[in-house]
């Protein structure tokens, strides 16, 4: 019946079949027994791993409890799957490919699945529910010695760091950051400015093209250091360690691909075969403790930063505080969430806003609606002029377009492309309609739910005014088109609340940084476009994909993202000159 039942039944029962005839071969050898038969010893052993090997592939194809779902038979067999796909960067696009061909459920491990549905996500994510962190977190421990938050499967201890973490970037403590965020800002704004020109000018007022990727992870990285350690890279100004910015990705993707495959930690394997991730692995590591040990020998700052609050902190019921090991790991944490994440959605938006003129007009017009030009600015030149956007204030964030042009960007490219896979716990859990087991690890395609059409309408357009209420009811203004078809029940009106979207994870995993997050990434985009006319280096297609296809790796029109765990990316290559209003 399990056979029957199984997806790859014809597989299942040949590996069956063989196994038998390896198992009658390897009771006739050893009716032949020879003690000191070096090659009969030999064919035992050869028979012996032979036959396991095959007992299990029949195991995993027919009894196993994931045995039932679709997926490529490479993947249902071996963890080497979904190693491949991590290394090679394209694990949302094949797991996406995967779904489109056998629908809601696809098994990508022999212990994994993954779940392409809204529901799915709010079942898996919904923090009363008994799961944990999968298998593949452990490997940060490994290589860390200890864990950080987001890796720690004790419950207790998860709830401890996140709220200690949670505490250091709240609404109010992020207002506080101003003057720590501006002068980087200010940097990236000076920086860009170089060869810009005027309208006046015509053709010759567009400065040379400018790899925004480089420019907002230097930017942002530089941010971050003054955030969360009171200590910047320098990076916009000085390349001497902009290599480990750059390499970031790498040591995240080095992580995770030996959490999928653990056993590439003996003989250190995962050193001879990932040598290049490895090596970001081992970057990471060196960045987090320079900047964990750096703030620690810190008497007082004369700044706030969030590191204070980690130092001071204490367990309120055992009064244990951080160690140093684990202090480095949370390090880690806050370096990989206040760099890549950002650096993909910022870049991502500046791709989208640029591939679609009337949106890019749009949120431009409205940002400098917000904050007028002084009559006595007119006519200036562009860095004279003071910029009037503040840092975190209620005048930013009431640009709504703005902070829908960015949650469009990351619905199309979100930052973290693929899964976060979590384990089912003791009893078992249901998630949309089906029962699974415990001990069984079920993940979420965020790039695959982005996408689908089940959870938004026209799915494939970047139409920023879908998550704007009023405007989906009436639909798209200036003339572009309307946001049209049926808009499921799980949508809102703001950004990561809806079940379908999720850039930022969900449940006890999801980022506690997003405010401050969205607040870094609007800061960027809204000085630029207030200062600025933008467009895309017409001599460059960084960014884009090459082809024909509607999306993947062959559209045009689709940020591409080398899914990473966290993602890595390339471009958008940009022009720019001074607004009609300023000089050169």
């Amino acid at each position: 019946m399990a056979f029957m039942n199984a997806f790859h039944a014809i597989p299942a029962f040949g590996f069956a079949f063989a196994c038998l005839g390896l198992a009658k071969l390897l009771y006739s050898h050893l009716k032949t027994f020879e003690l000191l038969d070096i090659f009969w010893w030999a064919q035992l052993m050869f028979l012996g791993l032979s036959t396991a090997l095959l007992g299990r592939c029949v195991y995993i194809l027919a009894f196993h409890p994931l045995a039932k779902y679709p997926g490529p038979l490479i993947a249902a067999l071996t963890d080497w799957y979904t190693v491949y796909w991590i290394a090679e960067g394209g694990r949302h696009l094949e797991l996406d490919k995967q779904h489109k061909r056998y629908g809601k459920h696809v098994r990508f491990g022999p212990n994994r699945l993954s779940i392409n549905s809204a529901q799915a996500s709010k079942d898996l994510h919904d923090v009363r529910k008994k799961t944990n962190k999968a298998d593949a977190y452990a490997s940060f421990k490994r290589f860390f010695g200890a864990e950080m938050s987001l890796t720690t499967v004790d419950h207790k201890e998860h709830t401890f760091r996140r709220a200690v973490n949670q505490a250091a970037i709240t609404p109010a403590a992020v207002k506080e950051f101003e003057d720590q965020v501006t002068p980087h800002v200010d940097e990236f704004i000076n920086i860009i400015a170089e060869g810009a020109g005027s309208k006046a000018q015509g053709e010759k007022g567009w400065s040379f093209g400018k790899d925004m990727s480089y420019a907002v992870a230097f930017c942002l990285a530089d941010i971050m250091g003054s955030v969360t350690f009171g200590r910047t890279w320098n990076a916009q100004k000085d390349p001497q360690y902009r290599h480990f910015i750059k390499d970031l990705p790498n040591g995240v993707a080095g992580i995770h691909l030996v959490g999928h495959m653990q056993s590439l930690f003996f003989g250190n394997l995962h050193k001879l075969l990932f040598k290049e991730l490895i090596t970001g692995v081992d970057n990471l590591m060196k960045v987090s403790r320079s900047f964990a040990m750096w703030r620690l020998e810190q008497e007082s700052m004369p700044n706030r930063d969030v590191w204070a609050a980690l130092i001071a902190a204490r367990d309120p019921k055992t009064g244990r505080k951080f160690t140093t090991e684990e202090l480095i790991s949370e390090a880690s944490l806050f370096i990989i969430g206040g760099t890549d994440g950002m650096i993909t959605s910022t870049t991502a938006t500046l791709f989208y806003l640029t591939h679609n003129p009337r949106t890019l007009e749009r949120v431009t017009r409205e940002i400098r609606e917000a904050y007028p030009l002084r009559a006595e600015d007119i006519g200036k030149k562009g860095l004279a002029v003071h910029c009037p956007i503040r840092f975190a204030s209620a005048e930013l964030q009431a640009i709504e377009y703005l902070t829908a042009c960015i949650d469009e960007a990351m619905r199309l490219s979100p930052p973290v492309a693929s899964i976060l896979p979590r384990e089912v716990g003791p009893g078992g859990l249901v998630v949309d309609g089906e029962y699974f087991p415990p001990g069984v690890n079920l993940g979420i395609p965020h790039y695959s739910m982005h996408h689908s059409g089940d959870n938004f309408a026209e799915p494939l357009r970047y139409a920023p005014e879908r998550w704007m209420p009023e405007e989906r009811k009436r639909g798209a203004v200036d003339g572009s088109v309307p946001v049209s078809g049926r808009e499921p029940a799980t949508m809102k009106a703001a950004a990561g609340h809806t079940d379908g979207f999720t850039p930022f994870g969900a449940g006890r995993s999801s980022c506690i940084g997003k405010y401050l997050a969205y607040q870094e990434m609007s800061i960027v985009l809204a000085r630029m476009l207030w200062l600025f006319d933008i467009r895309l280096d017409p001599g460059s297609n960084l960014g884009e994909g090459v082809g024909d296809d509607l999306e993947g790796r062959g559209c045009r029109n689709e940020f591409q993202l080398y899914d990473r765990f966290v993602s890595s990316q390339k471009g958008p290559m940009l022009q720019f000159r001074y607004r009609e209003e300023l000089a050169a």
